[in-house]
């Protein structure tokens, strides 16, 4: 049978959907990337905001119309876990809805209800990739202990659960024999990686372990909880320029008024203690960041004071959401409520400020030459390639356009940047070393 699978949602999401996948063709099932090939075909929703879960059911809809009259559709993940009883009401030409499952126990459902033909192949030490082949993500645990007012993930995914570092290690080894050069470990927030353990393990004792692999790759942060960043993750990271000097770290606002609103533990005086010892030990360290505007009760002079911290710090990279509602939280409890075209307005305004933030960072970067992590050909003729330099995660922070490359030279080669348009860069490559970064 043959097998198609759509993965919305974050990196996590893609993460389970590789696994399952690996899964599923070891129990006999093959692969299609056409639709009206496939003779099963999975949806692994996302169920964390409004745009999410709108997007998900617009996919399954999308999907009953353009399937085969024959396939069978199964869909599951985050917004099934939230919502199994109401989507089988709403969509009952769904042929199965499955929750947050192991990848054990979601195989033998698939199994069960949709078995092969030909029966149970021999399995595959190889682990399937939906990214680019230069890098793949890492899930270093599952779940969550921040319980944050507006997040329902506890709800989804339960409490945390880290991956023991012997099995982290184990696939980072696997994926860099099969020519994966960038590893991003992700989780819902990587800082309490361990913590569930044996009260040893930590992220800095991971990191550690990592590299301690005698290979050249690139590792990067994503996800770190501010006030659990610490001088012992700086100074790993400081340590082996394997690590890319960058994290992801979503403070999510800087009032500390709507900080303890929204459980996060941490106040705007520690928010500048923190990024200041990272800038400090870490002098290039690019940070990207994550704000949500019109948290209930936010009026005109938290955002005043969330719109000059952005001015203030200058995040390398800044995502911001509106405040979506989500059944069970605390924050659904909270008044007064922001208006809609409040909230947008106030998103839109710290986009402006952002973008001439970037656009001065820009400058800076323009002349420069960096080591590059190339991914795939533009076009036929690989003329132009796409690639990314340390400041740059994969999916959302921008492309180099590099001019002059070809397969010979290797993974990594030394870009000079000399364009710049909104988030992305053009260079060549050049054959002298880059500079430190």
């Amino acid at each position: 049978m043959k097998l198609f699978l759509i993965s919305l949602g974050c990196a996590k999401n893609l993460v389970d959907s590789e696994t399952i996948t690996r899964g599923l063709t070891e129990s006999g099932y093959t692969i299609t990337d056409k639709i009206e090939k496939a003779g099963l075909i999975l949806i692994n929703t996302c169920g964390f905001i409004n745009d999410a879960k709108q997007e998900s059911i617009d996919t399954v809809l999308s999907v009953l119309e353009e399937k085969n009259s024959d396939a069978k559709l199964v869909v599951f993940g985050c917004l099934v876990q939230r919502y199994r009883k109401e989507l089988e009401g709403l969509i009952p030409e769904v042929d199965l809805f499955l929750p947050v499952l192991s990848e054990g126990d979601f195989r033998a459902e698939i199994l069960a209800s949709f078995p092969p033909e030909g029966g149970l192949i021999p399995a595959t030490a190889a682990r399937i990739l939906f990214t680019p082949p230069a890098y793949t993500y890492i899930k270093i645990s599952e779940g969550c202990r921040n319980r944050c007012s507006y997040c329902t993930i506890p709800m989804i995914r339960g409490p945390l659960r880290s991956v023991p570092a012997r099995d982290i290690k184990k696939q980072i080894e696997e994926a860099l024999d099969r020519g994966v050069y960038e590893f991003n470990l992700i989780a819902q927030d990587l800082t309490a990686y361990g913590s569930d353990l044996d009260g040893k393990t930590s992220l800095a004792g991971l990191l550690k372990r990592i590299l301690s692999i005698k290979k050249d790759f690139w590792l990067r942060l994503l996800y770190l909880y501010p006030s659990r960043i610490n001088t012992e993750i700086a100074g790993v990271m400081r340590s082996d320029s394997r690590i890319q000097k960058y994290i992801d770290m979503p403070i999510q606002h800087s009032c500390s008024r709507i900080l303890k609103l929204m459980n996060r533990h941490y106040t705007r005086e520690v928010l500048y203690r923190k990024i200041d010892m990272l800038r400090k030990k870490i002098p290039s360290i690019a940070i990207r960041t994550s704000l949500i505007v019109g948290f209930p009760s936010e009026n005109d002079a938290d955002f005043r004071e969330l719109s000059d911290f952005v001015r203030d710090i200058e995040f390398e990279h800044l995502g911001v959401f509106e405040y979506s509602e989500e059944e069970d939280t605390k924050a659904v409890l909270l008044r007064p409520l922001v208006p809609v075209p409040v909230k947008r307005e106030r998103r839109r305004l710290l986009m402006n400020i952002q973008k001439k933030i970037v656009k001065e960072r820009s400058r800076a970067v323009k002349g420069k030459i960096y080591p590059c992590l190339m991914e795939m050909p533009v076009d036929e003729y690989g003329a132009v390639w796409t690639g990314r330099i340390y400041s740059q995660a994969p999916e959302v922070d921008g492309t180099v356009y590099v001019a002059g490359y070809t397969r010979e030279m290797g993974a990594v080669v030394d870009v000079k940047i000399e364009k710049s348009k909104d988030y992305d860069y053009s260079g060549i490559c050049v054959a002298h070393k880059p500079s430190e970064t």
